[in-house]
């Protein structure tokens, strides 16, 4: 990841009250403190291109980073389930492109202003859902893919998986999952729409059928409890202003419209 040349705090960070602004002011205070993991094989949102954090979110993130006019801030991909291992014993400080769930992951102390936001789809090989099914309730006796620890699925598909009506399978990417899909050793696959018809249309598939909108979900840095702290309030309170400033002037659609050349 390329470095920025540290500066004082831009104007955007007027906004912020006292403490922010002596932090960021003095960009030492926090240079190469701030490590962000997201996923590394989740496109087109969270990916690896020539070694570092690829994808929307980290274009998104690196353009934020930029306005922030320091170098504190690394991104790092690696396997969805080491992201969220690394954030939840404070070895990286921020978990990015994490949905809203606070009961699955109570080590998340703040949810980020919203990076963007995705539809959760079911997918399911052809013929197998009916028209006008209610998800989850009326998929009872199927048999679910799922990336380990993605709680995309949502609260009431998991309390079917435990009560057994509901049968799961994990692997680790979404690929796997498309794979054992479009082989019939699973029946659906719950997931986000856009990142899974790129690689539908990739692989080829023809037998796996969109059948439907689980829910709509936003994706947040979710910052580990283990980071606390004058400083650590102070980035997360300028992070979040840049995400809505960059809302506000457009830049995160501009991001959207020309990825992935951004």
């Amino acid at each position: 990841m390329d470095k920025h040349p540290k500066s004082s705090v831009p104007k955007v960070f007027g906004i912020l009250a006292g403490l922010a602004q002596v932090c960021f002011a003095n960009s030492d205070a926090l240079a190469d403190r701030v490590l962000f993991v997201q996923d590394n094989a989740y496109p087109p949102y969270m990916t690896v291109k020539d070694g570092a954090a690829g994808g929307l979110y980290a274009a998104i993130l690196n353009e934020a980073k930029e306005r922030l006019g320091s170098s504190e801030l690394e991104i790092l991909a690696v396997p969805w389930t080491r992201a969220t291992v690394l954030v939840k014993n404070g070895s990286a400080q921020g978990l990015v492109g994490s949905y809203y769930k606070p009961q699955d992951r109570p080590w998340i102390r703040h949810w980020s202003e919203p990076i963007f936001h995705e539809e959760v789809s079911i997918f399911c090989r052809s013929g197998i859902a009916q028209p006008g099914w209610i998800y989850p309730d009326d998929y009872k006796g199927l048999l679910f893919g799922n990336v380990a620890g993605y709680r995309a699925p949502g609260d009431r598909f998991f309390e079917l998986v435990a009560q057994g009506q509901i049968k799961l399978e994990e692997a680790q990417t979404t690929e796997q999952n498309l794979s054992k899909l479009s082989l019939e050793r699973i029946d659906c696959y719950v997931v986000e729409r856009v990142a899974t018809e790129i690689l539908i249309r990739e692989k080829n598939i023809t037998n796996v059928d969109n059948v439907g909108t689980a829910s709509m979900e936003a994706a947040y840095i979710g910052y580990s409890d283990k980071w606390t702290g004058p400083e650590a309030d102070a980035f997360i309170e300028a992070m979040d202003a840049v995400i809505k400033t960059m809302k506000k002037d457009g830049t995160i659609d501009r991001i959207v419209s020309r990825y992935p050349e951004s």
